[in-house]
Parts: C-alpha cells; structure tokens; sequence
C-alpha cells in the first residue's frame, strides 16, 4: 500500500473545519498573551470579567469545533472500514455455477 493508501479521506468541509479551529486557537492564546503582559494594568473590574469571559468562550467554542473534527474522522473512518469490508467480502464470494 502505498502513503495515500493508508490515510482516510476527508470528510466533506474538513478544510473549513480545521481553518476555524485554527483561528480560534490562535485567537486565544493572543488574548491570553495579551491579557498578561500588556492589557494587565488596563484590565479591572467589568472589563476584567468581559475580557476573561470572551478568553473562556473562544477557548470553549475551540474546543467544540475540535470534538466535532474528532467525531467526523470517526465516522469517516467507520464509514471507509465498512466499505473496505464490503468489498473484500465482494471479492471473495464467487458465484456457484452448479
């Protein structure tokens, strides 16, 4: 088999998937970075928990949008083994001519 043989196709908007979970994580750890050394003294009382809060939710959307790809490879992958299994079993039946 050769390297193409062995990976999995992609699933439909896999691309797509990916760029936003991307984004997301970079989004982030800028936020992160940014909220600990250069908006630290700017950061107080609402603005501290409006900031904090939008940090938790980019996190949290990055982390659904990576448990969605997790799951669509796993059907991806459920799928192309229950079709690899049907045609193995295909090509080992042979018609009986009695």
């Amino acid at each position: 088999m050769s390297a193409n043989q062995d990976r999995l196709p992609p699933y439909h908007g896999q691309w797509v998937v990916r760029t936003i979970g991307t984004i997301l994580l970079t989004t982030c750890a800028l936020m992160l970075i940014l909220g600990l050394t250069v908006l630290a003294d700017r950061l107080h009382g609402p603005r501290f928990a409006l900031y904090w809060s939008w940090c938790f939710l980019v996190a949290l959307a990055a982390i659904f949008v990576a448990l969605f790809d997790m799951h669509m490879i796993r059907r991806t992958s459920r799928l192309t083994q229950r079709k690899l299994f049907r045609e193995q079993f295909e090509t080992r039946r042979e018609p009986r001519d009695r």
